[in-house]
């Protein structure tokens, strides 16, 4: 949908209101309201979503990079007129209610409103109830190893979040982990919940030395995640993109 230039300018005005106003009845949004508002936000004030996916342990940032990503090339006007469309929906008498003394600088870097009730990470473990995957994620090689060798774990086994030890390796970009985990035969090619390999977590949050570790012990470029991408689908950078051609012979 086109907008004229006397409907952009108007059409601006309200959605900068829109999202003042927003932050004040934030509290009582769910968190795929929030989703929805965030991700428009984003659109109008920056544009397609070009930033590189979140690491995987940032449950709340890849959920908000996919709710952007997600609107494709939509125009900034039109993000603008869903962003305040839906506001009305909630609150049709929102503009009686702002009050314009209360509105503040959103800021180009701002977000409009905060997703922060989605995820909280767990508070500190003590050394005795840590488990496998909490030496994992703290590439401490000696104590995964031991874990592995007196208790005669699964490498393959995943956890609450439907990751196994090599997920979270290449999430992390600790090459030293993942090389002790393919060597106790951790399967190369596991697949998350969301169907993604180890391969599309370090081409995602562009850990090249992962990459290449993996693609030395036969890690697939063939199998596509849930949302039907493979791992060179994972916005690479130039370097990886470089080594996943040469790992497909192009």
């Amino acid at each position: 949908m086109a907008f004229r230039a006397d409907e952009q300018d108007e059409l601006k005005s309200v959605f900068d209101e829109a999202a003042s106003y927003l932050k004040h009845i934030a509290k009582r949004l769910d968190s795929e309201q929030l989703l929805y508002f965030y991700a428009r936000f984003k659109q109008a004030r920056e544009g397609p979503c070009e930033d590189l996916k979140p690491s995987f342990f940032d449950f709340q940032g890849k959920q908000k990079w996919k709710a952007w990503r997600n609107l494709g090339q939509m125009s900034r006007y039109q993000a603008m007129s869903e962003y305040v469309t839906a506001l009305t929906k909630l609150e049709p008498d929102w503009e009686s209610k702002l009050d314009s003394d209360e509105q503040d600088d959103l800021g180009t870097g701002g977000t409009g409103v905060s997703v922060s009730t989605m995820y909280h990470p767990d508070d500190d473990i003590t050394d005795e109830n840590k488990t496998v995957f909490d030496w994992c994620k703290e590439c401490n090689v000696e104590k995964v190893q031991s874990f592995l060798t007196s208790h005669g774990l699964d490498v393959n086994a995943k956890d609450a979040e439907g990751m196994a030890l090599l997920h979270w390796a290449a999430d992390r970009g600790f090459v030293e982990m993942v090389e002790l985990l393919l060597k106790n035969r951790a399967d190369p090619n596991v697949q998350d919940a969301d169907g993604q390999t180890p391969l599309h977590y370090a081409v995602s949050c562009g850990h090249t030395p992962v990459v290449e570790s993996l693609l030395r012990h036969w890690a697939s470029l063939e199998i596509a995640d849930s949302d039907g991408l493979l791992p060179a689908d994972m916005d690479p950078s130039p370097e990886i993109s470089a080594l996943l051609q040469q790992a497909l012979g192009t």
